[in-house]
């Protein structure tokens, strides 16, 4: 299967399912393209060796990036991030296009909320699904950081968020929280999955870990921003200078808020508070293994309540004892893994209560928090298990033809497009192959034959006559190997003019000028790619006619038409018209090449 990987954030940047996540999808079988932008995150600066250029095409482990401009940003002007997101969104829709290969299905990494615009334009444009991934739910997000106030731009916003997730065919959340809210807002309850987030690779432990004997240390790690709200923790790292010396908090990462917040630590004359600042992953997965504890905050916001911080699952994973105080689904499922004790967020009495506890525990009750939260880990989130379900959401979202407007009105919208001026242009060359047939031996002008239609409904196929006069051929059978092709009908293949009466088979409906070429009939097997022809009108040309047609062997050519069937498009449809007039003009040699086996195997 083709995956297209639409995400503002890739490698090199901190993105969270990024390079892994495409590697583990190609392990699987799949081929993955990502379509995302210029690398800025998190500080704003574009990074080295890259520049803003109108498109990228690079490879990573094989895998294809398509970059595409957008306004580096990461601050906290408002307007500046606004751009960020809008110039992401509006490149990949216009260029996208051009850019990418036709997928099979779209996967979508939001947030930003503004990728559910190149997601739903692409998805239109390549008539595939989208499995839409939410990981912040917007606009609730963008307010409760303060970004964004509640009055029109957040009626708006909220008005497109709720319009893409209602037409995204699937919906993929990572809580149970967010999955409830969705179908609150009118999300068809069927199409929402909840397949919990994974920790990052765990790296080989680096050296140091900042974690001094003697010292009870509790590690916050990640982005320290507005909605971490951290003042409640430096507040009880005050408190806990009293009630718990032994105790030192240690907070690794960088942030929009972090500035202010060593200042905030400055002032308060906090001694058991240090700043590390951002780590590498290997070195961040040292110190949470080496840390005591480790601390989950947000502010006290109902939208947190449905939310679950990714360091989660990386604090599981460490195996170490931690602080959740963060309400609802976070709390519930450190309390399902048994892996540590909850507080109160925004309450400094609270979480240094919490910390004290812990600090106090036998050392044995905090290993055993910390084995039982790791054993959970691997059991329930570990990246593996989250794959396998991308894997079977993904196969299961696309169906062998997806019901689009192209496959319902566009197609005969084309064919009558096409076929109706071709006829009318073409009406002195049908006369002339219908006398050259006459003149060329006695008998019909028109060859006719019973041919396999969609769904299998028989329909009468017509070309002109080509070999000498014989008795009507019985339905099933084929011309016998003696049969002699008159010198006018040696002629007219040589033209490929003896195609030209299933014209008028296009304009009654029963062909197209693109699909499978119809069968005789019995020649479909029950199942497999010679059955899925059946699925969609057969054509005048196909994915097989311009890939080599006679020089491939039956059952290439019916995996190319059972390809042909999961790729419907109008972009697919118009490159094989296009294909075919170089076919007529150069000849069917100069175009052999094998089937996708791998995609129509999917089937």
């Amino acid at each position: 299967m083709r995956i297209l990987m639409l995400t503002q954030w890739f490698h090199p940047e901190p993105a969270f399912k990024g390079l892994e996540f495409a590697r583990k999808l190609v392990e699987r079988g799949h081929e993955v393209e990502v379509l995302t932008g210029f690398p800025n995150y998190p500080g704003g600066q574009l990074y080295p060796g890259y520049r803003v250029r109108l498109w990228q095409k690079e490879s990573m482990d094989g895998i294809p990036v398509v970059r595409v401009p957008l306004y580096p940003s990461h601050d906290r002007s408002a307007v500046r991030r606004t751009l960020n997101y809008l110039s992401f969104a509006l490149a990949a829709t216009v260029l996208g296009p051009a850019l990418v290969r036709r997928p099979d299905v779209i996967y979508a990494y939001h947030p930003p909320g503004t990728v559910g615009l190149p997601a739903l334009a692409l998805s239109r444009w390549f008539s595939a699904p989208v499995v839409y991934d939410v990981n912040d739910l917007w606009p609730d997000t963008v307010v409760s950081t303060g970004m964004l106030g509640s009055g029109l731009a957040f009626r708006l916003l909220g008005r497109f968020c709720r319009f893409v997730y209602r037409h995204a065919d699937r919906v993929t959340v990572v809580t149970p929280g967010f999955r409830r809210t969705l179908i609150e807002r009118g999300v068809a309850a069927d199409k929402v999955d909840v397949i919990y987030n994974w920790a990052q690779e765990r790296q080989p432990a680096a050296a140091g870990s900042h974690c001094p004997d003697g010292k009870f240390t509790v590690v916050f790690a990640g982005n320290m921003g507005l909605a971490q709200g951290l003042d409640a923790v430096l507040e009880a790292a005050g408190r806990c200078a009293v009630t718990a010396p032994r105790v030192r908090f240690l907070l690794v990462g960088a942030g929009v808020d972090v500035d202010r917040l060593k200042r905030r630590a400055g002032e308060m004359r906090l001694a058991n508070v240090e700043f590390l600042g951002w780590q590498p992953l290997a070195d961040t997965q040292a110190i949470l293994s080496a840390a005591d504890a480790l601390l989950v905050h947000l502010k006290d916001d109902p939208l947190f309540a449905i939310t679950i911080p990714s360091k989660t699952q990386a604090y599981l994973a460490a195996g170490r004892p931690i602080v959740m105080a963060v309400r609802g689904d976070a709390a519930d499922l450190v309390a399902r893994a048994g892996a540590g004790v909850l507080a109160e967020p925004g309450n400094p009495e609270s979480i240094a209560e919490a910390v004290r506890r812990l600090a106090t525990m036998p050392a044995a009750e905090r290993d055993r928090m910390g084995q039982s939260g790791r054993e959970f880990y691997e059991n329930v989130l570990h990246m593996d298990r989250a794959v396998e379900k991308f894997d079977t959401l993904f196969r299961g979202v696309t169906p062998p033809v997806r019901d689009t407007f192209y496959t319902r009105y566009g197609k005969r919208i084309l064919d009558l497009a096409v076929v109706l001026p071709a006829i009318v242009g073409l009406s002195p060359w049908l006369l002339f192959a219908g006398l050259l047939v006459r003149w060329g031996s006695p008998g019909p002008i028109l060859f006719a034959q019973k041919r396999l239609g969609r769904n299998g409904r028989l329909f009468t196929l017509y070309k002109f006559r080509t070999m000498t006069h014989k008795p009507r051929i019985p339905t099933g059978e084929v011309w016998p190997a003696d049969a002699e092709v008159t010198a006018a009908g040696r002629l007219l293949r040589r033209l490929k003019m003896d195609e030209l009466p299933q014209l008028f088979s296009v304009l009654k409906g029963e062909m197209s000028l693109v699909g499978p070429r119809p069968g005789l009939p019995g020649s479909a097997a029950p199942e497999g790619p010679a059955a899925l022809r059946l699925l969609v009108p057969p054509g005048l040309t196909g994915l097989a006619q311009v890939n080599g047609n006679i020089h491939l062997s039956w059952p290439e050519r019916y995996r190319y038409d059972a390809e042909y069937v999961g790729r419907v498009s109008f972009a697919f449809d118009l490159g094989i018209i296009f294909k075919t007039l170089a076919v007529l003009a150069l000849g069917e040699g100069r175009f052999v090449r094998r089937p996708n086996i791998a995609r129509s195997g999917d089937f």
